[in-house]
């Protein structure tokens, strides 16, 4: 298990502390023992001194008893054991043994050193045995001359200075170990002040590898863990700032690619897809866990777009081409491929798809409408050439083939300048160049009108017209283009249903929009054809239409003048029962 840096700091300094303490009291203990034994040995040096200058050696030497009584003496009153000399080496007197069984100390070496010296006043110590020997040596002097009488050694064991010492020693490991443990608190506190603010940068620095930016460390001095502290702290405020802005940018282009009405997709050099907006989704019909992170699926609704992609990676180069897709609706893609290169992952591509079904389809009707446009003009035109021709060739001297002629050509020339008022029409409602004159009337008003206008056509076909008004209330409409608009359908009613039939309008409102809707028991529209009824030129049963004079632009004509009203536009048919049109519209 790891140990904190406080726990290993503070065992470092009681290490310290403690090696410092041992040495130190070592030292000390060593130092008072040297010192108590100089002081020990300099006091029986002076002792031994008075001692030599107390005996009268001539007279002690005349009468040897003396020495051993002068030995006990001496002893008795300095507490050491007094062995008194001559300066042959001869024991005359020592307070512990008899001088009779003691050898001759003029051999020890100490001795012999002590007998040889002529310095008076001086004395030499030497410790062996676990004893303290100071020799002193007695010296006469007579002129320049001086004479050694003899010594005294004076021995002192050490077992007696070790107890004295133990007093001293108590003392001082007493006050060592209370510097230890006063050291030891004192080095715990500052190893505490100095791993608390290392301890909270920690903490801090952890919480910003976890993406927390919220932990401030405190602080406290200016020293250089302060300055650390300081330095931490800018370092968390900028990681988060750039982080938020970081995550703004991030959600600004994950909102930008997932709403884009394009398809944006990203492949790696293992052609694993790492990126795919919704629009991807929508165009393939999958769902993201499908996509992100996997190879490019193999259905055969990629199939273009492997190929593409394939090609690209291949050449690095940027591609572009259309991909038809016919599941799960029919569409046309523009694909535009972008080789993109990375530091490490190779070579990857960026795709990005644009539904192009609708300009398809806008390019589609505009060749249909100008394809129709110009048959139903040459149609037509060919009747008025042909007939003209008929007339010059000779038809103009029949009265009565003249007139059926002429009859013809006016009927065409009608229906030809309804076809040009009709495209005319619809070019100025689709380039939104027509402004409706709106105005308040009455509903009952409008459809009186209207009636008066179909009334005799209804009955001249042999249909029964009626009119059904819920309730009188009054609209905001362009008077002109709304009658438009239920002629448009009244004619187209009249046009598909056959004799004995009959054709209705109604009206009436809801609490928030009001409506109108013709309805007939004609020969109704088969469902497949529903969608398309709003289409220029587009008829359900041509050849009905053309005998009625119809130009195919009705329906596309009431479509956009109903959205111009902000209306809407409800067709229910079944073939053989009828039609009927409902139009709603905004109170």
């Amino acid at each position: 298990m790891m140990q904190s840096l406080h726990h290993r700091l503070t065992m470092m300094f009681l290490m310290v502390i403690a090696i410092s303490v041992l040495g130190t009291g070592i030292f000390v203990a060593l130092l008072v023992k040297a010192s108590y034994l100089d002081s020990l040995t300099d006091r029986l040096g002076k002792e031994g001194q008075l001692l030599v200058n107390t005996l009268n050696w001539e007279e002690a030497l005349e009468q040897p008893a003396l020495f051993q009584q002068h030995a006990d003496k001496f002893s008795r009153s300095l507490g050491v054991r007094v062995t008194l000399i001559n300066n042959d080496g001869k024991v005359l007197g020592d307070s512990s043994e008899s001088p009779v069984v003691m050898d001759n100390l003029r051999h020890h070496k100490e001795v012999n050193r002590v007998l040889e010296s002529r310095m008076k006043g001086s004395y030499h110590s030497v410790t062996q045995d676990d004893k303290l020997y100071v020799f002193t040596p007695a010296i006469k002097k007579e002129g320049e001359t001086s004479e050694v009488l003899g010594a005294v050694r004076l021995t002192m064991e050490l077992k007696t200075i070790n107890g004295s010492l133990s007093q001293v020693w108590l003392s001082l490991v007493g006050g060592l170990l209370i510097s230890f443990i006063l050291a030891s608190l004192i080095g715990s506190r500052v190893a505490r002040n100095i791993t608390r603010p290392i301890e909270e940068m920690t903490q801090a620095a952890v919480d910003i590898a976890r993406n927390k930016f919220h932990r401030r460390v405190p602080v406290q001095q200016r020293d250089e863990i302060g300055r650390l502290a300081s330095a931490i702290n800018r370092m968390a405020a900028g990681l988060r700032y750039q982080l938020e802005t970081i995550r703004k940018s991030e959600r600004r282009l994950t909102s930008v690619i997932e709403t884009m009405e394009s398809g944006l997709l990203m492949v790696d050099s293992n052609r694993k897809i790492t990126l795919a907006n919704q629009a991807i989704h929508r165009f393939f019909n999958v769902k993201s866990p499908q996509l992100l992170n996997k190879p490019l699926p193999e259905r055969a609704v990629f199939h273009d777009l492997h190929l593409m992609i394939r090609k690209c990676l291949h050449t690095g180069e940027r591609m572009q081409g259309e991909i038809h897709l016919y599941f799960p609706e029919e569409r046309v893609l523009e694909a535009n491929l972008t080789p993109i290169y990375g530091e490490r992952e190779g070579m990857g591509v960026v795709a990005v798809l644009h539904d192009i079904t609708a300009i398809r389809k806008l390019e589609r009707m505009r060749t249909e409408f100008v394809a129709n446009v110009s048959h139903e003009l040459k149609t037509p035109v060919t009747s008025l050439r042909g007939f003209a021709e008929t007339l010059l060739d000779g038809a103009v001297e029949d009265p009565q083939m003249q007139r059926e002629f002429l009859e013809i050509i006016q009927a065409e020339s009608l229906r030809l300048e309804r076809l040009i008022g009709d495209l005319l029409d619809l070019s100025k409602i689709e380039s939104r160049e027509m402004s409706l004159n709106l105005e308040e009337i009455d509903v009952t008003k409008l459809i009186r009108t209207i009636v008066k206008t179909t009334e005799k056509q209804m009955k001249k076909r042999g249909l029964n017209f009626q009119v059904d008004v819920k309730e009188d209330f009054t609209v905001h409409v362009d008077r002109d283009r709304f009658s438009q608009i239920l002629i448009n359908l009244l004619s187209n009613s009249m046009a598909y249903t056959p004799t004995g039939g009959s054709v209705n309008l109604s009206a009436g409102k809801e609490e928030k929009r009001w409506w109108i809707r013709v309805s007939d028991t004609g020969i109704g529209i088969p469902e497949e054809d529903l969608p398309r009824i709003f289409e220029r030129f587009y008829r359900v049963d041509k050849a009905r239409s053309r005998e009625s004079g119809g130009t195919g632009l009705g329906l596309a004509i009431v479509k956009h003048l109903v959205e111009a009203h902000e209306g809407k536009i409800h067709v229910e048919s079944r073939v053989g029962k009828g039609t009927a049109i409902t139009l709603s519209f905004p109170l």
